[in-house]
């Protein structure tokens, strides 16, 4: 799974945490910290986080990659606490950006292809936002059932 997919998944995911449980990722903490013997280790104070991140994409260094690429974009907002060793990022919400790359599925075909080339994630004309993330974020529904 390539990086930009990876990040795709990520805020397919955030947005619907974002829609269910509004006030929940203003306060949470997502940290990747450097191992000692190479490496690196994605934590965060609630632990189904990182389950989910790690479900969506088990290569800790992509989830990175992908998470620094959507604050890169300008899709998702954090405020990030940083050592050499680790990078600690407190309060992930959802830009406006980020929201019209993700409801833009919905805004007829440009808003489609847009999110596609953005995220190189396939969505059919006749998809929603709902039965995109299902299909990509089936692993979630699965693991939580």
């Amino acid at each position: 799974m390539t990086i930009k997919e990876t990040a795709g998944k990520i805020i397919l995911y955030f947005y619907q945490l974002q829609r269910t449980v509004p006030l929940t990722m203003k306060y949470r903490q997502l940290g990747f910290i450097d191992r000692k013997n190479g490496g690196l280790y994605v934590t965060s104070d609630k632990k189904w986080l990182t389950n989910n991140l790690l479900d969506i994409n088990s290569v800790s260094t992509d989830v990175l990659n992908a998470f620094t690429f959507l604050i890169d974009k300008g899709f998702i907002h954090t405020k990030e606490r940083a050592t050499a060793e680790a990078k600690i990022y407190v309060g992930i919400q959802l830009t406006s950006t980020g929201i019209d790359i993700v409801e833009g599925i919905e805004g007829g075909p440009e808003g489609k292809q847009d999110f596609m080339n953005t995220f190189n994630i396939q969505v059919d004309g006749s998809a929603n936002i709902e039965s995109v993330i299902s299909d990509n974020l089936s692993i979630l529904v699965e693991n939580n059932n």
